[in-house]
């Protein structure tokens, strides 16, 4: 009798348009569960990074240049914790090795961001933490040393910058925005009242709003994800029903000719189930050569080929129900 791996072949020759098939839509449907969980990932870096920059309960009001006499105002209006003031100008970042890069400088309160004295923050992209370097900026020649550095996907134009530095360290400068600390209600009213040519921006009501379009795009490609692992599930469920019913009889007789249980079990599975674990795992490995900063398809790797996987076995379960159960007087009732 041939060997599993032989009767593989005859049968895949047969049915090669559908497993040729199978295997593009294992890999469209691994590409699409990557794509949800890869935008999953960029969602919430994005809404962090813009978290971040403009503080979890926070009122923004930007617009400036704004004094100290405009932040104790904002702060009369008793719907704020505290607050502060942020000044930025264009500077001058030196390397150790003597070349420079024009930056923007903010400087903010120490402890916010992490600063503190010659303690700075940076943007990974312009300093490594650890380091030393020269800033030129609003006039003033400052040695920072860089205590944290990061990576930064998204930000807005009006509130970023690429080094935070201590406000002490470069004097009384107007500020360019205030930030407010929310004690209750966020008096954004109020504010544009007090502020009628200032933009004002309620973080929290700001990051929902981003993360309902975010879901939107989210939703869209999860749709995509879930209409192509439903299509390879419905591929597989129909080329098991018809390979079982199109060669009973020849199933049968292997049965007879001493194929065991197991044996039979197992080249409907490599039959059902190769091309769509091949395909997805090819689509895997392409998946992991993907680098970038700010996604990690290391961390999701497992998950989507163990989706097209199991959406794989459970379309074929009914086919290899059937397939186990075959018994070699089965195939004498077939002559």
């Amino acid at each position: 009798m041939a060997s599993l791996y032989e009767l593989y072949l005859l049968y895949v020759r047969e049915r090669r348009g559908t497993v040729a098939a199978l295997f593009l839509l294992s890999i469209l449907g691994t590409v699409s569960l990557f794509a949800v969980l890869l935008f999953w990932q960029v969602g919430e870096r994005v809404t962090g990074d813009i978290q971040r920059s403009l503080g979890a309960g926070t009122v923004v009001v930007m617009g400036g240049p704004f004094s100290d006499r405009d932040l104790a105002a904002a702060l009369s209006l008793g719907c704020f914790s505290g607050g502060y003031g942020v000044s930025v100008a264009t500077g001058v970042l030196r390397y150790p090795n003597g070349t420079t890069k024009t930056v923007t400088v903010a400087a903010v309160p120490a402890g916010v961001r992490g600063v503190a004295g010659a303690a700075a923050t940076a943007n990974a992209y312009y300093a490594k933490a650890g380091e030393t370097y020269r800033v030129a900026a609003a006039g003033k020649e400052l040695t920072i040393y860089v205590k944290e550095a990061v990576v930064q996907m998204a930000s807005m134009a009006d509130l970023y910058a690429d080094i935070y530095v201590d406000r002490a360290l470069l004097g009384n400068l107007p500020y360019n925005y205030l930030v407010l600390q929310k004690a209750g209600r966020s008096c954004v009213k109020e504010l544009r009242g007090l502020f009628p040519r200032a933009a004002v921006m309620d973080s929290d009501e700001f990051i929902s709003a981003l993360w309902g379009q975010l879901l939107l795009y989210l939703g869209s490609a999860a749709l995509v994800a879930l209409s192509t692992t439903a299509a390879v599930a419905a591929l597989v469920y129909t080329y098991a029903t018809t390979m079982y019913y199109t060669h009973f009889k020849e199933f049968a007789i292997l049965r007879t000719l001493g194929l065991k249980k197991r044996g039979l079990a197992a080249l409907a599975l490599m039959l059902f189930a190769l091309p769509a674990a091949a395909g997805s795992l090819t689509a895997t490995a392409l998946a992991l050569t993907v680098e970038a900063p700010v996604v990690s398809t290391a961390q999701i790797a497992l998950i989507p080929p163990a989706v097209v996987t199991v959406a794989t076995l459970l379309a074929s379960a009914p086919a290899l129900r059937r397939l186990y159960a075959i018994t070699p007087a089965e195939a004498l009732r077939t002559e």
